[in-house]
């Protein structure tokens, strides 16, 4: 017999420990930021080097952009790079308390 209780995934309970939670939320922003990164460059079907040459830099800069273990973005370089592939650079800030569901 199946319990009428929703159970707790491996994740939720995981994501009960703060310390955790906090890790978890990091590592998720800046997979977010590379992963973002390249769907844009790739919608706007540019290689790593044709975006490089529209911000003055090289493919390697780039490609650490675009690494989800990157974690020292420069809001300036982010902006070119996002215009550089036709997008919009949006920046969003909240508490934990009023973060959208």
């Amino acid at each position: 017999m199946k319990s009428s209780k929703k159970q707790k995934g491996w994740l939720n309970k995981k994501l009960e420990n703060q310390k955790f939670h906090k890790g978890f939320r990091n590592e998720y922003a800046k997979l977010s930021i590379g992963e973002q990164i390249v769907r844009l460059r790739l919608l706007s079907g540019m290689t790593q080097a044709e975006v490089a040459r529209k911000v003055g830099t090289t493919a390697s800069a780039i490609s650490r952009y675009e690494n989800a273990d990157y974690d020292r973005y420069e809001i300036q370089t982010l902006r070119k790079i996002v215009e550089a592939c036709g997008g919009v650079l949006s920046i969003t800030m909240t508490t934990e308390k009023n973060k959208a569901a």
